[in-house]
């Protein structure tokens, strides 16, 4: 259900990641595009990132990935973000139970996850909030969306090492 990216996993990763219908709510260094499978590659390698993919069983192929960036092991603290990379299995409650195996298996031995969700953007907002997320606050304006912009609305969960 759910595991640790492989360097073999990073072909199907760069075609989610460059994928604009999935990745249009995302931080804007992945709204952007262009990532190869060996940038992808290179960031599961890194110290301060893990990334995991899930699927509706342990036998099925993966649909989705959760992520943690910028981990800060003195403060126990990072980023969460994910994405659904099959789309026929939305609708299903996959994304919210990955999210919160992701937590519950607390990969980094993390005190404390925050996650951001556009404003707008109900799917992602109601994920995080069955996975025992809450919202903590908003930057307004803090997405450049389309030709204006939106609030980019703060969320986070406390986590058991």
């Amino acid at each position: 259900f759910l595991r640790r990216a492989t360097a073999e996993d990073c072909a199907m990763i760069a075609e989610w990641l460059n994928d604009p219908s999935r990745i249009a709510m995302l931080s804007s260094n992945l709204r952007a595009g262009g990532l190869s499978a060996q940038t992808i590659n290179v960031a599961l390698r890194r110290k301060d990132q893990v990334w995991m993919l899930f699927a509706p069983e342990r036998s099925a192929s993966p649909v989705g990935l959760v992520a943690l960036d910028n981990i800060d092991l003195i403060d126990r603290i990072a980023n969460l973000w994910f994405l659904l990379g099959d789309r026929r299995m939305e609708g299903r409650g996959l994304t919210s139970a990955a999210i919160a195996a992701f937590c519950a298996a607390n990969p980094a031995g993390l005190h404390t996850a925050t996650a951001w969700v556009v404003a707008g953007n109900g799917a992602s907002l109601r994920c995080l909030e069955k996975a025992g997320f809450s919202e903590i606050g908003r930057v307004f304006e803090g997405v450049r969306w389309e030709n204006g912009w939106r609030d980019r609305i703060l969320m986070q969960t406390r986590l058991e090492p």
